[in-house]
């Protein structure tokens, strides 16, 4: 049930992007949203959405130690803990996927073995002419998008990469069978068609202790 219910929030914090992106325009529109605004208002959204189904949860943010470069977010109750890691792909590159992947070891060492724990990864890009760009996607999803057709007519020729973050959560994680979606969710104001350049990024694991 919870599972389910972060697969319904993620769908309404769509819509959540799209405002934030038109009440921060032109920032957005630049650079893509930060990983505090991305992280909070996709918990804002998660709150709302366990409240409307009438479960008690808290949500903080974790302060580490280690001061990592993304924010990380936790809404728990008795019965279940979800961790959030928001990150702002400005740069697309080797580096800062890296980095990522380190945050996600680093709270992968939280998990609460006393509920059941979810983590769930929100990202963002505006596509850049860099290779590194491109890849994105395909990093992301362990795959290319079915529709690469629709980033093609957008002027944005998507490429594969083998060094995937599936494989990378497998390895450093042992986490598997995850929910990798790319979402667009800013519209043209002329014709109300997809932006296809900007891209919202969600995984959602189970975790099994």
């Amino acid at each position: 049930m919870v599972s389910d219910l972060i697969t319904v929030s993620i769908q309404q914090f769509q819509e959540d992007c799209l405002q934030l992106c038109e009440q921060h325009y032109p920032t957005v529109h630049n650079r893509g949203m930060r990983e505090n605004h991305l992280g909070k208002a996709l918990c804002r959204r998660m709150m709302s959405t366990f409240q409307q189904a009438d479960i008690t949860a808290l949500f903080t943010q974790i302060d580490d130690e280690n001061a990592l470069p993304q924010p990380i977010y936790n809404i728990k109750n008795n019965e279940f803990t979800v961790w959030v890691i928001a990150h702002h792909l400005l740069s697309a590159n080797i580096a800062r996927r890296d980095a990522l992947v380190h945050t996600i070891k680093s709270v992968s060492e939280h998990f609460d073995a006393n509920t059941k724990n979810y983590l769930l990864l929100v990202a963002d890009h505006w596509f850049d002419r860099s290779k590194a760009s491109k890849e994105i996607p395909s990093w992301w999803l362990g795959q290319l998008p079915e529709n690469i057709e629709d980033y093609y007519h957008d002027g944005i020729k998507l490429l594969e990469t083998s060094n995937t973050l599936p494989v990378a959560m497998n390895g450093c994680v042992e986490l598997t069978n995850g929910l990798m979606q790319i979402h667009h969710p800013l519209k043209r104001h002329a014709n109300n068609k997809t932006v296809h350049k900007y891209i919202l990024l969600t995984a959602i694991y189970t975790v099994n202790l």
